[in-house]
């Protein structure tokens, strides 16, 4: 199953996937998020959450200090005339349907950043900013997609995991799953139809994936979404 794909010829594109189950009228339809995109994608995802979502499940960790230093080397190239991306943006309060966000609060996550060891956490200190100017200097479409191809299995040519994953992503996992197993059993018996669309970063789509076909749902459908094409607009 591909989450998101990269072709010469589509360029960048996000799966959004409906999962089923025989014993609920419950519908989960995952939306894999790439931070960094083409207006018209996030406009495409805000229409269909409006349009087909009954809750919505957010990613999101307000107010801290730790995730904004993390997410610095993407936002900085929001409005890059030659890229021609935007940063995401999705304005929950227009989408006319409850939002829950079951992440981690901006404190936790800055009290768990700092208790990693400083030589895990002084390389990011040199690195983002090298990262952010080169990439405003010289860095393209293509080389931002190079390795944003996801699928659910792992990869042979997929890098080591990073000290950081267990912070920035598996303890987030856990708190995503138990949000999804609670609303499972919370609509568990109901007949009603039901849609929840999970709004997270693609790289947390696997450990949703695991979590809804452990509960009995399977993939029933997906659709591609363009999230930028390969080609920089603002090149000479």
């Amino acid at each position: 199953m591909q989450y998101i794909e990269v072709t010469e010829l589509a360029g960048v594109r996000s799966a959004i996937i409906r999962f089923r189950s025989r014993g609920t009228a419950l519908v989960f339809e995952l939306y894999p998020m790439i931070h960094l995109a083409e207006p018209a994608f996030y406009e495409e995802v805000t229409a269909r959450l409006r349009a087909s979502c009954d809750l919505v499940i957010a990613e999101g960790v307000r107010g801290s200090t730790a995730t904004r230093a993390l997410t610095r080397s993407y936002r900085s190239l929001g409005g890059h005339e030659r890229l021609g991306l935007v940063v995401q943006d999705i304005d929950f309060d227009t989408l006319g349907v409850p939002v829950i966000c079951p992440d981690m609060s901006g404190a936790e996550f800055d009290d768990r950043w700092r208790r990693l060891p400083l030589r895990e956490r002084a390389p990011l200190a040199a690195l983002v900013p090298a990262y952010v100017a080169g990439m405003r200097l010289l860095g393209t479409r293509r080389f931002l997609a190079r390795y944003m191809q996801l699928e659910d299995l792992p990869g042979d040519d997929e890098e080591t995991e990073l000290w950081t994953d267990d912070l920035v992503l598996h303890q987030r996992d856990r708190l995503l799953i138990d949000a999804l197993t609670r609303l499972h059993h919370a609509r568990a018996g109901r007949t009603e139809p039901f849609t929840a669309g999970i709004l997270y970063g693609a790289a947390h789509m696997r450990a949703v994936t695991t979590a809804l076909m452990d509960l009995g749902y399977r993939p029933a459908g997906s659709q591609w979404l363009t999230v930028f094409s390969l080609d920089d607009p603002g090149a000479a």
